[in-house]
């Protein structure tokens, strides 16, 4: 599981999953180039918690850094909105053409192009109406561009 999150939320994020049953495997990093404004430190960065449950699985791409550098998008009206490029490796290192992702917190749908993009199947789920709907949008263009690729 990859659970993202800022500085602020890592330890509620490491509580939820061991609440949960999972492991800690590793904590990975986004560097997005580009920062955020505020009184101390520009936060260009977050954070995202790797986990396991059972017996932990390797990485498809056993020569994957920790810190990856993708630049920041904005396709979306979602104000948390994570490349699609950063979620398709995450994809690609974790699971093989066909297998299930989930994303109960899908925002803007990045993660379900991504499975588009990459072959897998995707189960997205959103609680926001207007969120829900960009992300139907977005995963429905680009399981088109799919087929069009493969035609």
């Amino acid at each position: 599981a990859y659970i993202m999150a800022n500085n602020r939320n890592i330890h509620p994020m490491l509580d939820a999953a061991r609440a949960a049953g999972f492991k800690f495997h590793n904590l990975l990093v986004w560097d997005k180039v580009t920062g955020t404004p505020n009184r101390w430190y520009m936060k260009n960065c977050e954070f995202t918690g790797l986990f396991y449950k059972g017996k932990a699985r390797s990485i498809n791409e056993c020569g994957s850094k920790a810190c990856l550098r993708y630049q920041h998008e904005d396709e979306s009206n979602h104000p948390t909105e994570k490349p699609v490029a950063l979620m398709e490796h995450y994809i690609l290192n974790s699971t093989n053409p066909g297998d299930i992702v989930i994303d109960p917190f899908m925002g803007s749908g990045s993660t379900g192009v991504a499975c588009a993009k990459t072959g897998r199947k995707f189960i997205g789920i959103e609680l926001d109406a207007g969120h829900f709907q960009t992300s139907v949008n977005r995963v429905a263009r680009a399981c088109l561009d799919a087929q069009e690729r493969l035609i």
